[in-house]
């Protein structure tokens, strides 16, 4: 994976969800449903759960991101034994095309053969190219 450049997540500030709300006023599911931040909120709610995961596990963070010049990016990138586990967070609910693109990107360039979308909805998918869908509920026990 010579020329890939990662960025550790503890480089960033991520909230308690609630909190964030809170901040930005948010007060009900209804305001959410329509906030310009609510996917931001929705990848700092995942981001959080595997960082705690992994910290009540007693492991380190082992968490980052990776970002290239054309602005693709893959939100999470999880090290572990087997090499890294990109994953990308989304807050839809309906599987789109426009999910795929960077971490197919990321699978052609770093020659890892697996990688995991989650997302807001409710079905779970294995697609051809070696791409997990699954839903926000049972990530966890599936990653």
């Amino acid at each position: 994976m010579e020329g890939l450049y990662f960025t550790y997540l503890s480089e960033y500030v991520y909230v308690y969800v609630p909190v964030a709300s809170a901040l930005l006023g948010i007060e009900n599911a209804n305001q959410l449903k329509l906030h310009p931040l609510r996917g931001a909120l929705f990848e700092n709610m995942i981001v959080v759960d595997f960082l705690k995961n992994r910290y009540n596990q007693g492991k380190l963070s082992n968490l980052y991101f990776w970002r290239d010049s054309l602005g693709r990016e893959v939100d999470l990138l999880i090290e572990n034994h087997d090499g890294l586990v990109p994953i990308e967070i989304k807050s839809g609910q309906t599987i789109t095309n426009d999910y795929f693109g960077s971490l197919t990107e990321w699978l052609k360039i770093s020659g890892e053969e697996r990688g995991w979308i989650i997302y807001a909805g409710d079905s779970k998918q294995l697609r051809s190219s070696g791409i997990t869908v699954v839903p926000y509920r049972e990530a966890a026990g599936q990653i």
